[in-house]
């Protein structure tokens, strides 16, 4: 199950899409409120079918998320006047008005819960359904795609916070944009590495009879960059496919990760009850710090996640 590769993009990618912490001064323009306008229609749909909000700025986000920064977190849904099957709905009608959503696993859920379950990946990993999202680990800068269902690679994650942990679980985003111009700069032979193609294992969900492991480069030209990456998943993958990984193979996945965690190219946010999360899982790389939740289970953290497509 390959994906073809592209020739690599040798010159300096210059478009909003690739930013820096200092892109943005110390300002938080990626956090969008709603409007009151906006809450009034919200409180009016509740409970119907029709999820109708003309206020709600849909085609303005969508052009942010796919030809702007990359990311934006909406904020000021008041999570303690609705239940959590409210939240849910609002959530999903919400993410319907900017794309489709897509299925996330093999059983087609649509709307996936990520909280702490009590898997270790390091004990786990290999049993279906055990992935990050289902710990209390650290993530480290990835991509999102479900090992099964390669055609519904999303453009945009969602994450709606229900409950945030007692501590930890900060988001980090970093451009893929800036990564890719800071490799051509410092390391350009192993950025041509990066344009071929490494196996990413699929075992988590894979079907019997399907290829285990996805061949595809970390990145594509297509007129704009995109990337497909998850460190863990790539080791594993060239295990099955019963072909090491060498030495230029490793250093490249090095260097890419060494530029991904430099502080001064990321972006670090705690997420709020009743924030949305959206991020371009196209030319944005996404993390999370590892957390410590309540004891109490009604307040453990909870998120909701959406994989959107836009077009």
């Amino acid at each position: 199950m390959p994906i073809e590769s592209t020739p690599v993009h040798d010159a300096e990618i210059s478009d909003p899409g690739a930013w820096d912490a200092g892109t943005f001064q110390n300002t938080y323009p990626w956090i969008h409120r709603l409007r009151e306008q906006t809450l009034d229609e919200i409180d009016g749909v509740i409970g119907r079918e029709q999820f109708q909000l003309p206020s709600f700025e849909a085609r303005q986000l969508r052009q942010e998320l796919s030809r702007g920064r990359g990311f934006i977190v909406l904020r000021g849904l008041p999570v303690d006047r609705y239940s959590e099957a409210e939240m849910s709905q609002l959530y999903w009608g919400l993410g319907a008005l900017l794309g489709k959503p897509l299925p996330q696993n093999v059983r087609g859920d649509r709307l996936y819960d990520v909280r702490d379950e009590g898997y270790s990946i390091q004990r786990d990993y290999g049993r279906v359904g055990v992935r990050f999202s289902k710990t209390t680990e650290a993530l480290d800068f990835h991509t999102d795609s479900a090992p099964a269902l390669m055609g519904n690679t999303p453009d945009v994650i969602g994450l709606m916070a229900l409950r945030v942990a007692r501590s930890g679980g900060e988001s980090a985003l970093v451009s893929a944009s800036t990564v890719h111009n800071v490799l051509r700069r410092e390391n350009p032979r192993l950025l041509r590495r990066l344009y071929q193609p490494y196996h990413f294992d699929r075992s988590v969900e894979w079907r019997p009879g399907e290829d285990r492991t996805l061949f595809a480069p970390v990145f594509r030209w297509n007129g704009s960059l995109e990337v497909r990456y998850f460190r863990h998943y790539i080791p594993k993958g060239h295990a099955l496919a019963e072909a090491p990984l060498g030495a230029e193979d490793v250093e490249a996945l090095d260097a890419l990760e060494e530029v991904a965690n430099r502080p001064d190219l990321q972006v670090r946010f705690a997420m709020e009850p009743g924030d949305i999360q959206l991020v371009s899982n196209v030319f944005v790389l996404h993390s999370r710090t590892h957390y410590e939740d309540w004891p109490d289970p009604e307040r453990k953290r909870h998120l909701k996640r959406l994989w959107l497509q836009l077009s």
